[in-house]
């Protein structure tokens, strides 16, 4: 605690600091003004103090000049100390909402694996959450308080409701840690719904990964038709889908690939990290798997790397690293590839549901997809990726057929 004059002119205007200050020494301790001081009998304390005096120091080095002016404004010194002391949460009668709110994402970011998901919650924290709700005391919070906040949100964001759901998570979690506490006695969230008709459905996406056509003329493009700055770009985003569609790893443990984690001996290729929201931590599930490189894929990797010898894959060739941004790859290489080849706007991530259900098509047992995906089971595999809506008839048939072989 500093002795300026911005104090001294507020403490000037402080009255009656008898009736909670009793009396003030000053001394010296190890070079430093301290201060010593009793409060009142009647004076409220601190929840966690026993006794009526305390000391603290003034943060100002020990001298005659300092001590004379302590001696002028010990008591609104000591009485700016005391009041500090109430200026905490645990000694806050009826705290608000945003007077817990991030030390609850702070608890809760203690049990999860990824900060990437943090800073989401965070940036909805501050966006979405708090406009509302962080100046009201938690115990006003009301059931009708959260249903006008949800109506706000729909009605004025055009949202799905997977998003909503993220957004309702940082509000329940908030209003969790305060039960937990003690600081209100029940939850006003569980008696508001999470969906609502206000949000977007989430769209099917049977039809929302590549045929196998498709995924072939991806793969068999040499980018004769294409500008000086398509060549350019052609060999990353082509050598990129090939490991896509042939191992159906997520995008960020693609961007994150180095030659190192590829085992051209073994045909083996090691996915242990992924970027994920400009962060380079672990793979979404916290283990490290190896995926069986086809000859195809290999021969690609080794024309691609050529006499190389940098660490990524691939490389940003701005910084000469991994892209800490998967939406630059998807902005500068792969966005301009399906408009070239004249190819409906995929979302990247699906062609690990493109592996997946052409995998299944061509009789890859579900074990095997699913270990190659990461997945902890197969059901999750199943209820996830393996979509049959692109199966010809003619496939089925030949499947069918098996039957009687």
């Amino acid at each position: 605690m500093g002795l300026t004059k911005e104090i001294e002119m507020k403490l000037k205007t402080t009255t009656n600091l008898t009736d909670k200050i009793k009396s003030v020494r000053g001394y010296e301790d190890n070079g430093l003004l301290k201060m010593d001081y009793r409060v009142q009998s009647s004076a409220k304390l601190p929840k966690g103090k026993v006794g009526n005096r305390f000391r603290s120091s003034t943060g100002k080095a020990y001298s005659a000049m300092a001590m004379k002016y302590f001696e002028k404004h010990k008591f609104e010194l000591a009485l700016e100390h005391y009041e500090s002391l109430f200026d905490n949460l645990e000694n806050t009668d009826e705290p608000t909402f945003g007077d817990v709110a991030e030390l609850a994402l702070a608890e809760a970011e203690a049990d999860r694996r990824k900060t990437d998901a943090t800073k989401d919650y965070l940036r909805i924290l501050y966006n979405d959450v708090a406009p509302t709700f962080c100046d009201m005391k938690l115990v006003d919070i009301k059931p009708s308080t959260i249903k006008a906040w949800q109506l706000s949100i729909g009605t004025k964001k055009s949202i799905s409701q997977s998003r909503f759901n993220k957004i309702f998570y940082v509000l329940k979690r908030v209003l969790d840690y305060s039960i937990e506490n003690g600081y209100i006695e029940t939850n006003p969230i569980s008696y508001v719904k999470r969906t609502s008709k206000l949000f977007k459905k989430q769209q099917k996406k049977d039809d929302n990964y590549f045929s196998k056509e498709q995924m072939r003329l991806i793969l068999d493009d040499t980018c004769e038709d294409g500008t000086t700055i398509d060549k350019a770009k052609h060999a990353f985003i082509n050598t990129y889908m090939y490991v896509a569609f042939f191992t159906g790893a997520r995008v960020g443990e693609i961007a994150s690939l180095t030659f190192d984690s590829i085992d051209f001996e073994n045909s083996l290729i090691t996915f242990a990290t992924s970027i994920r929201k400009s962060v380079l931590d672990v793979t979404k599930t916290d283990e490290v798997r190896q995926v069986p490189m086809v000859k195809e894929l290999a021969e690609v990797l080794q024309r691609f790397k050529g006499d190389s010898d940098r660490r990524y894959v691939f490389v940003n060739p701005k910084t000469g690293s991994y892209y800490r941004d998967t939406r630059s790859i998807v902005d500068t290489y792969y966005m301009p590839m399906l408009k070239r080849l004249k190819l409906p706007r995929i979302v990247m991530y699906q062609t690990r549901a493109t592996f997946a259900s052409i995998a299944m098509e061509r009789g890859v047992p579900i074990s095997t997809i699913s270990k190659c995906l990461g997945h902890k089971s197969t059901e999750i595999t199943s209820r996830f990726y393996l979509k049959f809506g692109k199966i010809s008839n003619n496939d089925i048939r030949d499947q069918l057929e098996s039957l009687s072989a």
